[in-house]
């Protein structure tokens, strides 16, 4: 059969069992046997095309309009979810975004030096204070202890993965 008119086929069968709950054992079957047969019909179609034209004028169409029908007069609705749409911007909005960002980079951009230059006199004031020297000082011999036993560490694990191997 071919893919176009399988998909066809697929789509109305598919459309049925997704806009309505069947239970009804007995329309489910009545479902299976029209389907089956246009299956069937589908097979001596070339293409699309030849299907949906020959489809249109047979008695299958008809069957499949009644059996619509009375699926519809007979089955609940699946009513759906409604996902909302996240609003959409206008193009003045995406432009002034882009001119706030900008701005922003620009601004930081701009005073990154003179932030630095304050941050390391407040760091040298620091270090200048009796207590706080102190304290900044032993800190940095521990931070640069805490590197040589973390690479010493990484070594050992090295070779233990080595000799494991």
């Amino acid at each position: 059969m071919n893919e176009l008119v399988k998909n066809s086929i697929d789509s109305r069968k598919n459309g049925i069992y997704y806009s309505y709950n069947i239970t009804d054992q007995k329309l489910i079957e009545k479902i299976d046997d029209l389907f089956r047969r246009i299956y069937e019909f589908g097979e001596n179609c070339v293409d699309n095309m030849d299907f949906e034209n020959k489809f249109a004028i047979s008695e299958l169409n008809t069957e499949y309009i009644q059996l619509f029908t009375e699926i519809a007069t007979t089955c609940s609705p699946i009513i759906r979810e409604n996902i909302e749409p996240r609003p959409v911007k206008s193009d003045e909005e995406y432009i002034l975004e882009e001119i706030e960002s900008e701005i922003r980079y620009q601004t930081r951009n701009a005073t990154e030096p003179i932030r630095r230059q304050m941050r390391q006199e407040a760091y040298e004031t620091a270090r200048d204070m009796p207590v706080i020297g102190d304290i900044l000082n032993v800190k940095q011999h521990v931070d640069l202890f805490n590197k040589f036993k973390k690479k010493k560490k990484d070594e050992e694990d090295e070779e233990n993965d080595k000799k494991s191997s």
